[in-house]
């Protein structure tokens, strides 16, 4: 079984914001940078309250620590976005016409430059999505198939193969 499709920088941009979003340790990294940080302004203003006795310092600084916790996961999604559009873009051998094969000794991936096999033992996972399947190589990459830019084989199908050949 086979599925052809077209990935996009759009594609790998959804990726890292459902990767950050989703994974334990990005989620354990976003936890502590934003409590961390809101932490950090309530102390530093109250310290600055207590030198200056102006006590009205403390409470602006709950307040910047509450407005903080609202900006900081959507600036770090901004971040994301951005960095991955600048690592990915023009790297044609990454975007363009991808093919993915399910076989008996793995998952083969092509491409018009190159072809690799990842044996079943070594996919650490599968997510599947209305519009998009992830099919996991590690913590950090993935085969993304999405759903719109299939040109031959059935998403659903495939998907379902995949998910069953990794239990």
């Amino acid at each position: 079984m086979r599925i052809e499709y077209r990935l996009s920088l759009r594609d790998i941009v959804f990726f890292q914001l459902y990767r950050f979003g989703h994974s334990p340790s990005s989620r354990k990294t976003l936890r502590q940078g934003t409590y961390g940080g809101a932490a950090v302004i309530v102390a530093l203003t109250g310290v600055m309250a207590v030198v200056v006795r102006a006590w009205s310092l403390a409470g602006v600084g709950v307040v910047l620590a509450l407005v903080y916790t609202y900006v900081f996961p959507r600036l770090l999604q901004s971040n994301i976005r951005r960095m991955t559009t600048r690592l990915y873009a023009g790297r044609l051998n990454v975007l363009g016409r991808r093919e993915l094969e399910v076989r008996s000794d793995g998952l083969l991936a092509r491409t018009d430059a190159e072809e690799s096999i990842t044996a079943w033992k070594d996919i650490s996972g599968v997510s599947v999505l209305d519009r998009y399947l992830f099919v996991y190589l590690g913590a950090e990459a993935a085969h993304i198939v999405p759903r719109d830019t299939v040109m031959a084989g059935d998403f659903a199908e495939f998907a379902r193969e995949v998910e069953r050949r990794l239990r």
